[in-house]
Formats: structure tokens, sequence, C-alpha cells
């Protein structure tokens, strides 16, 4: 038995970071960066928390698919998901 969660993340930045020096002043041959995470939307982290004491309950596996990656797109496209949830398997 499995328990398919799906679920949303975003990205935030955590911090700006320059790579490289302007050559002769010139702003366009430095580039800059941005550290990010990618952290689960409130909705998600909810419905992971119950799918997680669900699976507990009927020892079940637990699939977690990332509904902002493409690969979790197509399997909630093929299996009909269009947002946040979880849903038993066997």
């Amino acid at each position: 038995m499995k328990v398919e969660v799906f679920v949303k993340c975003r990205e935030v930045v955590l911090q700006k970071t320059q790579l490289g020096r302007p050559m002769y002043g010139h702003y366009c041959t430095a580039r800059d960066s941005f550290k990010t995470e990618k952290m689960f939307t409130e909705d998600s982290r909810r419905i992971l928390e119950e799918a997680n004491k669900k699976a507990k309950e009927l020892n079940a596996e637990v699939i977690v698919y990332d509904l902002s990656t493409l690969k979790g797109r197509l399997v909630a496209k093929l299996k009909g998901v269009k947002s946040p949830t979880w849903r038993i398997v066997e």
C-alpha cells in the first residue's frame, strides 16, 4: 500500500551575491546570482503532515511528488490531480 502526496514548493531568495567583478567599471561584465532554497507552501506542509499520520496508521509507504517540477506536473496530470493533495493507492 502506498500514500501518494502531491505538494507545491516555492523558491525563496536567501541572499544576493555577485559573481566576478565589473571590468573597467562596466556593469555588464559582472553578474548577480541569487542563493535560493525550496520551501513547502503552508497547504502543502499541512497535507504532508496528514499523509504521514495516515501512512503510520496503515503502515504504508509515502511517495511525494512536487507539483512545481516538470516530472511532478506530468505525474499529477496523468493521475488527474490539480492541487496539493494526498491519496491512498493499493
